[in-house]
């Protein structure tokens, strides 16, 4: 016999389901059969789900005893037939004892307003795709594609279908042991399949339009909440505003994981960003993949794109015999006509570990009109022989025509044999003073060094004021009075004294500017803020024409500030005031303490007149003991033609204190304008009126979209203050937002490889002319000495996961394999 009374529950019992269950009392309506084992028990309820509402639908029976399984339904409401509840039928009786043999399944239907349904048509099974994907997030569960049928005719598929992705059942897992085998890797995937059965079946007709023949709406799970939606896979997407930020901030080395913290700064929290550290990261990964071994060829791409549009733009390659690239020179219109202003003193220091290749790094650096480092071309070397050095400055000396007047390096020997072969003798090669000075201590020993040998071995060495005969004599004293003329570095550097000490280049017009190489180091160190060893070559240039942007936004800043800001005459004197008006900021500074140190610390204490020339004698009483001293200064009133002992202006291209002196004393208002170099002036540099010629493709994008953006940040701006019409601002927003998600049903955005050959402004191509530089050794990476805590980085860098493509311990896995490539 069967019955389905009502059941009166107690109130203890109706609260507790109302909290378990979050749902009124009076929606508590339990129908139940009593039934003998392996009967059916049917229950309905209705529950309110939130946002995305669900309606349960069964209690099946099953062939073994157990309890309510579900969470959501309390245990005090599991039944069988031993305890009697009073019910509505006077008589009747409901026995409840210990649980019968029931396992609950429930069913959840979600509530919105647009849903699937059968006949439904599609033009493409794209557009169908998309629209199930959308109302999946709406509802709070993800799909994916699942079984398709091929037409009989060959003609392509004729059935489809897109299912939940908790369809199926998860495969069992073979049982691991950490403890036995400790080297093999596990991975705790967590299990999502629970046999969903929604999905929708999609039939192309004769007409070519995909049908919706079967809909099944309803889950056997429960959906994600509103506010967990941005965990969901489908939600998880980079848009292309924020691949344009990963790939812009890589630019000034900036991580992904960074980045994704700016985006959760910046959208007001990592629900609004609609991606995950996962989706930042995996982009990189992605950059990466798709450069893979065709790394080179887009270099050369690029940069013959860069020839092609820009004015003046030079690039030179070579190859070995196995067409790996061995050396790369670049040099632009700007990096030309700063050398043709600057180009005087020339500095030029390897630098290793800036790109994946260990290729050397060589920016050819100079001193702007503001006394700030300006680089006039760049190359990269796959070693540091001769013959790469001889070709690297023949394509320097090709590209800039004109030879600089003294040429900074360090003592590297392939340097020192090539210079003479490339260069005339009208080029000096200066060797860096500081890296000699730090191998003292070295050379001295421990003992020696002790003692007052190194202070007057400095104190000789950089002391500008000093003629070749003094420095000689100094030297020898040193070398006789600590016993050094058996020491066979020293007698070394004394025979190269001519291409190091200062007293020997006085000569040489700008042979101050650059005594040692820290110009040229401390551009390195900018670069290398902004490079890694894991980059890629074609990632290398875009950060260095990013490292290029900003070295000429601080110039043009610097010519703006001189141009447009006048500084204070302290002096009163005509002449500061001319200066003013003629020189850079930083250079004015310089010449303005020149004046007034000639004001408050020197007097001539004897003047010989020999003809035309008069002959002061000046005595500086500066505390600096370096400057301080007695000076000669030769003057001829006729044609203001002035010099000085101390050979400032030959050096350095400004007047010293001595000269200021003579020339006021003289009478002499105004600046001398054969003494105003032209390197130290405001406008030394022609400005160019040509810019890039933007081509048309990929280029074009990007240019759309920062038109855009500057037109939204435009109208925020504008309408910040008024919080009225930036609403209205924003519905109009959200209108076109609409307009363009109905437009654009079915169209996939730009993928990662799309959008990673938009931004570099070249594609790759399927064959590979060029390969990647392997196997380069450097002198300096021999030589370095690494660290324990560096040995432990390039350990973990050779990789302690086994590829699944090749099989072996590396880097990569088997989505990233080369072997999958090929």
């Amino acid at each position: 016999m069967c019955c389905k009374p009502m059941i009166h529950l107690p109130d203890a019992l109706v609260k507790h389901t109302q909290n378990r269950l979050s749902i009124s009392p009076y929606m508590i309506q339990l129908h139940c059969s009593v039934l003998s084992r392996g009967e059916d028990v049917h229950e309905a309820m209705e529950m309110n789900g939130g946002a995305s509402v669900a309606t349960f639908t069964s209690i099946e029976t099953a062939g073994h005893a157990t309890s309510a399984t579900n969470q959501n339904i309390p245990p005090s409401i599991t039944h069988s037939n031993d305890v009697d509840i009073q019910t509505d039928t006077p008589n009747e009786s409901v026995q409840i004892c210990q649980p019968i043999n029931v396992v609950a399944k429930q069913l959840w239907t979600p509530l919105v307003e647009e849903k699937p349904y059968k006949g439904q048509q599609f033009a493409s099974f794209e557009s169908a795709l998309a629209y199930y994907k959308e109302y999946g997030r709406k509802c709070g569960f993800e799909v994916c594609k699942a079984t398709t049928e091929v037409s009989k005719g060959g003609g392509g598929y004729s059935r489809r279908y897109i299912v939940c992705n908790k369809e199926g059942e998860n495969k069992k897992k073979v049982a691991y042991d950490s403890l036995k085998d400790k080297k093999k890797q596990h991975r705790n995937r967590p299990s999502h399949r629970v046999k969903c059965k929604a999905s929708v079946r999609l039939k192309l007709n004769n007409l070519g339009i995909w049908e919706i023949t079967h809909f099944e709406e309803q889950h056997t799970h429960d959906f994600v909440k509103p506010e967990d939606s941005h965990f969901l896979k489908s939600n998880r997407r980079l848009t292309y505003q924020q691949k344009q930020l990963l790939h812009d901030v890589s630019g000034i080395n900036v991580g992904p994981v960074r980045a994704f913290k700016v985006m959760k700064q910046t959208q007001g929290g990592y629900e609004n960003v609609g991606a995950s550290e996962v989706e930042c990261k995996n982009f990189k990964r992605d950059l990466s993949s798709i450069i893979g071994e065709g790394d080179v060829d887009l270099v050369l791409e690029k940069l013959s794109r860069n020839r092609e549009y820009l004015l003046d733009y030079t690039f030179e390659y070579y190859e070995d015999e196995h067409d790996m690239l061995s050396g790369l020179f670049w040099a632009d219109e700007e990096g030309k006509r700063n050398y043709m202003a600057f180009g005087d003193a020339v500095g030029f220091d390897a630098t290793y570990r800036t790109n994946k290749y260990m290729m050397v790094f060589v920016p050819f650096t100079g001193i702007d009109n503001h006394k700030k480092c300006v680089t006039f071309a760049a190359g990269l070397l796959c070693s540091e022989s001769k013959e790469a050095y001889q070709w690297l400055l023949t394509c320097f000396k090709k590209t800039f025509g004109a030879e600089p007047k003294i040429l900074m390096t360090d003592q590297d020997p392939a340097v020192k044999e090539v210079i003479p072969e490339v260069f005339s003798e009208a080029v000096r090669h200066r060797y860096c003073m500081w890296h000699i000075s730090q191998k003292f201590t070295k050379k001295l020993g421990t003992q020696l060094s002790k003692t007052d040998v190194l202070n007057r071995l400095n104190d000789l060495i950089w002391d500008e004021r000093l003629t070749p005969e003094i420095f000689e004599k100094g030297w020898q004293s040193i070398m006789d009075d600590y016993d050094l003329h058996t020491n066979s570095w020293f007698s070394d550097m004394y025979e190269a004294r001519s291409s190091w000490i200062p007293a020997y280049f006085k000569d040489y017009h700008y042979s101050g500017l650059m005594r040692t190489t820290s110009r040229s180091e401390g551009e390195n160190r900018f670069f290398g803020s902004l490079t890694n060893t894991d980059m890629h070559l074609i990632e290398f240039i875009s950060n260095f024409e990013t490292a290029m942007e900003s070295q000429r936004h601080v110039q043009r800043k610097n010519d703006h500030l001189s141009r447009y800001t006048t500084p204070d005459n302290i002096s009163k004197l005509v002449m500061e005031a001319d200066a003013i008006k003629i020189f850079t900021r930083s250079i004015f500074f310089d010449i303005q303490r020149e004046i007034q140190s000639s004001i408050s610390t020197c007097y001539s204490f004897k003047v010989e007149v020999m003809g035309d020339t008069t002959k002061f004698s000046i005595k500086d009483t500066d505390t600096d003991l370096k400057r301080a001293g007695e000076y000669e200064v030769m003057f001829v009133i006729s044609n203001t033609t002035i010099s000085c002992s101390c050979s400032k202006f030959e050096t350095t291209g400004k007047l010293c204190r001595h000269c200021f002196y003579v020339l006021r004393m003289s009478g002499v208002e105004h600046f001398p304008a054969k003494y105003v170099s032209t390197r130290w002036r405001k406008e030394v540099v022609p400005r160019s009126c040509s810019d890039m010629i933007k081509s048309k493709g990929p280029d074009d994008i990007q240019r759309v979209v920062r038109a855009i953006n500057a037109s939204v940040d435009h109208c925020v701006d504008r309408l910040s203050s008024n919080l009225e019409k930036l609403s209205l601002y924003r519905e109009k927003q959200n209108e076109l937002k609409k307009y363009v998600d109905e437009d654009t049903i079915g169209e996939d955005p730009m993928t990662n490889k799309e959008f990673i050959e938009t931004v570099i402004g070249v594609r790759k191509r399927d064959d590979i002319k060029v390969r990647i530089p392997e196997g380069v050794r450097t002198k300096g990476s021999k030589k370095r000495l690494i660290s324990e805590k560096e040995k432990a980085i390039l350990n973990a860098k050779k990789g302690s996961r086994r590829c699944g493509g090749c099989g072996e311990f590396v880097d990569h896995n088997a989505r990233t394999c080369p072997n999958r490539a090929k």
